[in-house]
C-alpha cells in the first residue's frame, strides 16, 4: 500500500499537475522550442486541457504549443489557441513572444487560405523581428517568408528571405538550419536553371552535409544529384537519388530518377515513379508524370487507362493554381512595405515639427519666419500630395484594367484548351472557331509569336500554337487531321524553317515553348 501510495505521489509530480510549476515546465520548454521542437510537443501535450493554468502561462503554452508544431513540420486547423496568446502578449507589451505568436498566426491563416490576412500578419513579424536582434527566429520567420514566395514563383524575393535566413543560421552556428537554408537556395537555382549557382550552393553545404540526417541530408542529395544530370554523370547521380530516397523520399528525387531510368530504357521501373508522382502537390511535376504516363500506356496498347489518365490529366489542368495570386501577394507585401516606410517618414515629420515649433518659441523672430516657412512647406507639401494622389490613383485604374484583360484572356485561353483537349479525347478535328480563338489569344498574349508564325501557312501555326501548350503529338494529329509521324516531321521542318536549328522535334517543342513563354 505504501509502495503505491509512492508510485502515485510520483506520478503526480512528473505529470502537469496543480503541484508542479508551469513556469518550470514553459521555461524548459520554451529553451528548446527552437532546436527540438518534436519534443516541446511531448512535454506540453499532456497539460492541452489542464485548467490550472494562469493567464499568463495558458498564452506562453499555447505560443510554445504551437510554434513546437510547426517547426516539426505540422499545422493546426483552428487559430483560437494562438490568437489567446497574441492577445496577452500585445496587452503586456512582450514584444519577442508578440513577434512570434504573430508570425505562427500568420501560418495558420496562410493554411486556412486567408492570404491577404496571413501575409499581412508576417510581415508585421518581420518589422517586428528587426528590432529584436533574435537570429533563431529570424532564420524560421525569413525561411517561411521565403517559403510563401517560392510558392507563387517570386524567385527574386525568395532568394532574398532564403539569403536573410542563411545569415541568421550562421549566426547562431546552427548546422541543420545552415544546410536546410542552403538547399533551398540551390534548389531555387536549379529550377531558374542557373547551374552555376546551383553547384556554389551546394559546394557550401557539402562541409556540412555529412553530420546531417533525415529530410535535410535527403534534399542536400536530391540537388546534388540534380546537378550531377546537368554535367552527364548520370551513374552518379543514380546513386545519390537512391541514397536519397532510402531517407526520405521526395517528389523532387522521385522525377529526376524516374528521367534517369527513362535514359536507360527501364521505362517499366520509371513507370512506378510516374504513378506515384502524378499525387505530387506540385502541378507541374503532376502534368508531366500524367502525361509521360500516359504516352507509355499508348505505346503498351492501354489506351483504356490511357483514357482514364487522360481525364485525370484535364482535371489537374482545370484545377491548377491561379498564378494571380502571386501577384497579390507580391502586391500585398509591397504595400506593407510602402505603409512602413511612411510611417517612418511620418514619424521623422513629426519629430521635425517638434523641434521647430522648440525653436519658434526662443524668439519672437524665429516664430514669424519659422511660421511662414512651414505655411510655404505646407501648401507645396499639400499640391505634391493632391498631385500624388491623382498619379497613383491613374496608375491604379491602368493596372487593374491590364490585371482584368489578363485574367479575361487567360480564361478564355483555358476553355479554348479544354475544349480542344475534349475534341482530341473524341478523335474530333479543330473547328474554325476553335482555331482562330486559340491564334487570337495566343497572339494576344505574345506579339512575338505573330510575328514569327506569320510565314507559315494556318496549319503550321496551329501546329505551333497546339505545341506551346503543350498538347501531346497525337492530340495534334488528331486536331489537325495528321498522323503522328506527319506532325513529327512538321515539327522537325519547322525548326529549321523558324529557327534556322537542325535537330529532332522535341528541339523544336523547347524553342517554340520558350518564345511562348517571353
Amino acid at each position: 500500500m505504501r509502495n503505491f501510495l509512492c508510485i502515485i505521489i510520483l506520478i503526480i509530480i512528473v505529470g502537469c499537475s496543480h503541484e508542479q510549476s508551469h513556469n518550470e515546465l514553459l521555461t524548459n520548454a520554451e529553451r528548446i522550442v527552437f532546436t527540438q521542437p518534436d519534443s516541446v510537443v511531448g512535454m506540453l501535450s499532456p497539460c492541452w486541457n489542464d485548467t490550472a493554468m494562469s493567464e499568463a502561462d495558458r498564452a506562453l503554452f499555447g505560443l510554445l504549443y504551437t510554434e513546437a508544431i510547426h517547426r516539426s513540420g505540422l499545422y493546426i486547423g483552428t487559430d483560437s489557441l494562438i490568437k489567446a496568446s497574441k492577445e496577452y502578449f500585445d496587452r503586456h507589451g512582450d514584444d519577442e513572444r508578440l513577434a512570434r505568436s504573430i508570425l505562427h498566426h500568420g501560418i495558420i491563416l496562410y493554411h486556412q487560405q486567408k492570404t491577404r490576412e496571413a501575409i499581412l500578419s508576417m510581415k508585421q513579424a518581420e518589422q517586428m523581428a528587426s528590432g529584436l536582434n533574435k537570429p533563431a527566429f529570424d532564420w524560421y520567420l525569413f525561411s517561411v517568408l521565403g517559403d510563401v514566395n517560392d510558392n507563387v514563383g517570386d524567385y527574386t524575393t525568395t532568394l532574398r528571405y532564403y539569403r536573410q535566413a542563411l545569415k541568421a543560421a550562421q549566426q547562431v552556428d546552427n548546422k541543420q538550419w545552415t544546410v536546410q537554408t542552403l538547399n533551398n537556395i540551390a534548389t531555387t537555382f536549379d529550377v531558374l536553371g542557373e547551374n552555376d549557382s546551383l553547384n556554389y550552393y551546394i559546394e557550401q553545404a557539402k562541409p556540412l552535409a555529412d553530420s546531417i540526417e533525415g529530410d535535410v541530408r535527403a534534399n542536400y542529395l536530391v540537388n546534388y544529384a540534380s546537378y550531377l544530370i546537368k554535367t552527364g554523370k548520370t551513374d552518379e547521380a543514380k546513386r545519390f537519388l537512391t541514397e536519397s530516397i532510402k531517407i526520405s523520399p521526395t517528389d523532387r528525387g522521385d522525377k529526376l530518377l524516374a528521367d534517369i531510368y527513362v535514359q536507360e530504357g527501364d521505362t517499366a521501373s520509371a513507370m512506378m515513379l510516374w504513378y506515384r508522382l502524378t499525387t505530387s502537390l506540385s502541378p507541374d511535376v503532376a502534368i508531366q508524370s500524367y502525361q509521360l504516363l500516359i504516352e507509355y500506356l499508348n505505346s503498351l496498347g492501354d489506351t483504356e487507362n490511357a483514357a482514364v489518365y487522360s481525364q485525370r490529366l484535364n482535371e489537374v489542368y482545370r484545377g491548377l493554381y491561379d498564378r494571380r495570386d502571386a501577384a497579390g501577394i507580391v502586391d500585398i507585401m509591397t504595400q506593407f512595405d510602402e505603409q512602413v516606410k511612411e510611417r517612418r517618414q511620418y514619424r521623422t515629420v513629426i519629430a521635425l515639427l517638434a523641434a521647430i515649433i522648440f525653436l519658434m518659441l526662443t524668439s519672437a523672430i524665429i516664430v514669424w519666419y519659422s511660421r511662414r516657412r512651414i505655411d510655404k512647406l505646407n501648401a507645396r507639401f499639400a499640391e505634391s500630395q493632391q498631385q500624388y494622389n491623382l498619379t497613383r490613383s491613374e496608375l491604379t485604374q491602368v493596372r487593374r484594367q491590364k490585371e482584368r484583360e489578363q485574367r479575361e484572356n487567360s480564361l478564355q485561353m483555358k476553355e479554348t484548351v479544354s475544349r480542344l483537349h475534349a475534341a482530341a479525347n473524341k478523335g474530333k478535328p479543330v473547328s474554325d472557331e476553335d482555331a482562330n480563338e486559340l491564334a487570337q489569344l495566343s497572339y494576344a498574349q505574345n506579339p512575338k509569336l505573330r510575328e514569327l508564325l506569320s510565314t507559315l501557312n494556318s496549319k503550321e501555326q496551329l501546329v505551333c500554337l497546339l505545341t506551346i501548350q503543350n498538347f501531346l503529338p497525337t492530340e495534334i494529329a488528331t486536331l489537325t487531321i495528321s498522323t503522328p509521324q506527319a506532325i513529327t516531321n512538321t515539327r522537325v521542318r519547322l525548326l529549321k524553317k523558324l529557327f534556322g536549328a537542325t535537330g529532332g522535334a522535341k528541339d523544336f517543342d523547347n524553342a517554340i515553348k520558350q518564345i511562348g513563354k517571353d
